[in-house]
């Protein structure tokens, strides 16, 4: 018998044709994260992946990294032994003692690949059952709401059993759904948006906007760090940091002579430049972490005309119909929370006007934007000679 992690896939499992690409991409992907972990060999199958040469020692952190890859179902903590009866029994039996469970009720659930297994599936459910009342008098059947789930996979040449199931990220491989382009600032909700297009198999690099000397050297670390947690310290692939200095046109936009557009302006010239930058390094979108009705700028009037400045370029927002609670929620398990939340502000919180317009409309921004003489002339020096590659 030996220890194994039996990892189940995710979504890919839906993909008929092209699921031998997707598992590729996600074994690609699984070497790459647990590339530390020296002594452990890989088994991929149509089913299932299964990593063998766990340790006591790595096994919990090989788990909580699993956690964290996109396209992975289950992890399950298995055993592997041989598939004859006497055998796979006494196993389980052994492996339930040194779980030392004292007194429980318990189901045997039963999968059998080999159908020319001697036993039926029942049949091995009922029998290993009875060894294990046997042995362990305190033990009994619940069939229905079993506090310890006992599960066995004959297969042709072995057998796998296991006592738990670990939630994996789900989703699909990360990179096998194109590239996007996610303008992150540092708070809450762009990290979140960010992971659960990584969760559906999108490669995401970052664009964020600066403006020294008003916004904080910290602020832009945040982010960075934003981008370690994201990618497992770019781990799981690598990832790129776009910095974009917003700070000449920032000034620029101050002048328009109705500040309750200020944010509106500063947003549509976001836009412009991801879109550049999106276009001219192959994204097929740019993503944001907008949620309607949050702030002033994520209402849908908002949203309609600080878009229109990107034209037809796909905006993607993963977050449009969650509440904060159930962003922060997110935030908070996947471990961006605490980052976040520290207090330096970024360009976009730094520069909102006391009472920003909440409809605005496509006709009056691009009146106000012919107010400013040098704003095109700035946004094209940001995208050719103000960006900052990391």
């Amino acid at each position: 018998m030996r220890s194994i992690i039996y990892i189940k896939y995710g979504e890919l499992t839906l993909k008929g044709k092209n699921k031998i690409a997707f598992i590729n991409c996600l074994f690609d992907n699984v070497k790459r994260v647990l590339v530390e972990f020296k002594t452990i060999k890989f088994i991929k199958q149509f089913d299932a992946l299964i990593i063998n040469g766990i340790t006591s020692k790595n096994n919990e952190k090989i788990i909580n990294l699993l956690q964290k890859i996109p396209g992975i179902g289950l992890i399950i903590p298995a055993y592997e032994c041989s598939h004859k009866f006497k055998k796979l029994s006494d196993q389980i039996i052994q492996s339930l003692i040194k779980k030392d469970i004292k007194q429980t009720t318990f189901k045997v659930n039963t999968k059998r690949t080999n159908k020319q297994y001697p036993l039926n599936s029942m049949e091995i459910s009922a029998k290993i059952g009875r060894d294990i009342l046997h042995k362990f008098k305190k033990y009994s059947v619940d069939v229905h709401h079993p506090r310890l789930m006992i599960t066995i996979e004959i297969k042709y040449k072995d057998a796998i059993f296991y006592f738990e199931k670990i939630k994996g990220m789900g989703g699909f491989p990360l990179g096998i759904n194109g590239k996007v382009l996610v303008l992150i600032s540092g708070g809450i909700d762009s990290p979140v948006a960010s992971y659960l297009l990584l969760k559906k198999g999108m490669h995401v690099d970052f664009l964020t906007f600066i403006s020294p000397p008003h916004t904080d050297e910290r602020a832009l670390d945040k982010v960075r760090t934003l981008k370690k947690i994201l990618t497992l310290n770019n781990k799981l692939y690598k990832s790129k940091l776009y910095i974009a200095n917003f700070t000449k046109l920032q000034h620029e936009i101050s002048h328009i002579h109705d500040s309750s557009y200020q944010i509106t302006i500063m947003r549509r010239y976001f836009f412009r430049i991801a879109k550049q930058l999106a276009q001219a390094e192959g994204y097929i979108a740019i993503a944001t972490g907008e949620s309607i009705g949050q702030v002033a700028s994520q209402t849908i009037q908002s949203m309609q005309t600080i878009q229109s400045a990107s034209g037809d370029f796909l905006v993607l927002r993963p977050l449009l119909a969650m509440d904060k609670s159930e962003i922060i929620d997110v935030a908070k398990k996947i471990g961006t929370y605490d980052t976040s939340i520290l207090p330096f502000a970024d360009a976009c919180s730094l520069f909102v006007p006391a009472n920003p317009v909440t409809k605005p409309t496509i006709h009056k921004a691009i009146s106000l934007e012919k107010e400013l003489d040098l704003a095109d002339r700035i946004a094209e020096n940001i995208f050719k000679k103000h960006l900052v590659v990391e």
